[in-house]
């Protein structure tokens, strides 16, 4: 057995042992938004409360736990304000953290599969437009925030322009969620016309922002249509 092959074999064992887990023993009953919202809410102002949800939430992405469930428990226990920066700040260590065991246990073997194919070809173009494409993707809310850490991870794209990206494409999303869950709270708390029209506001956000990607790439089209007249 080829030493690519094991690590990409290891990489599967860990999340599949992460998968079961958190879906079929008593850690499952952890990764539940009640749990997540009682245990940071005990933390909360403790010096060290936010470092610890923001490394939960990074440690999460690892084990495959969905994003959505910390960004809402972020919403709801800090605010708009921090909620939004510690959910930031979580989700990007979680992605960096995900990018790099895809990148050390299965790039070596996704890349000895596709040698001499067509998709080593689309994989090199991927990877020489990493940033743009990785920003674009991160746009789009229906795309699966693990998927693509591990996609990419398993791409040619390179480290540095997968950050600066998810860093710079995850501000609208973290945002917007942050602010849906913080409206949520404020609407079922207070049940004033003000609150319920934040969360309606909060609604719209969010489809609005999976328009984004085609906005950007009509905008990109005409302008360099005008640059070509």
């Amino acid at each position: 057995m080829g030493k690519s092959l094991r690590k990409i074999i290891l990489l599967f064992v860990i999340l599949g042992t992460s998968f079961f887990a958190f879906r079929f023993t008593p850690l499952a009953s952890f990764a539940t938004v009640d749990r997540l919202l009682f245990f940071v809410g005990l933390v909360k102002n403790e010096w060290w409360g936010a470092a610890a949800f923001i490394l939960i939430y990074g440690v999460a992405c690892v084990v495959a736990i969905p994003g959505s469930v910390l960004t809402i428990t972020g919403g709801v226990i800090f605010g708009l304000w921090p909620g939004t920066l510690y959910n930031l700040a979580g989700a990007n260590l979680g992605a960096a953290l995900a990018f790099l065991m895809a990148r050390f246990l299965g790039r070596d073997f996704i890349a000895g599969l596709i040698k001499g194919k067509k998709l080593a070809t689309f994989d090199e173009q991927v990877g020489k437009s990493g940033f743009a494409t990785i920003f674009r993707l991160r746009l789009i809310p229906l795309v699966p925030f693990n998927g693509l850490n591990f996609g990419a991870g398993f791409s040619s794209v390179r480290f540095g322009d997968y950050l600066l990206a998810s860093v710079f494409g995850m501000i609208p999303g973290c945002f917007i969620y942050t602010y849906f869950a913080d409206s949520l709270l404020n609407g079922i708390s207070e049940a004033s016309r003000a609150a319920f029209l934040n969360l309606a506001l909060a609604g719209a956000l969010l489809i609005g922002l999976s328009f984004l990607p085609a906005i950007l790439q009509k905008g990109n089209w005409f302008a360099s249509r005008k640059g070509k007249s």
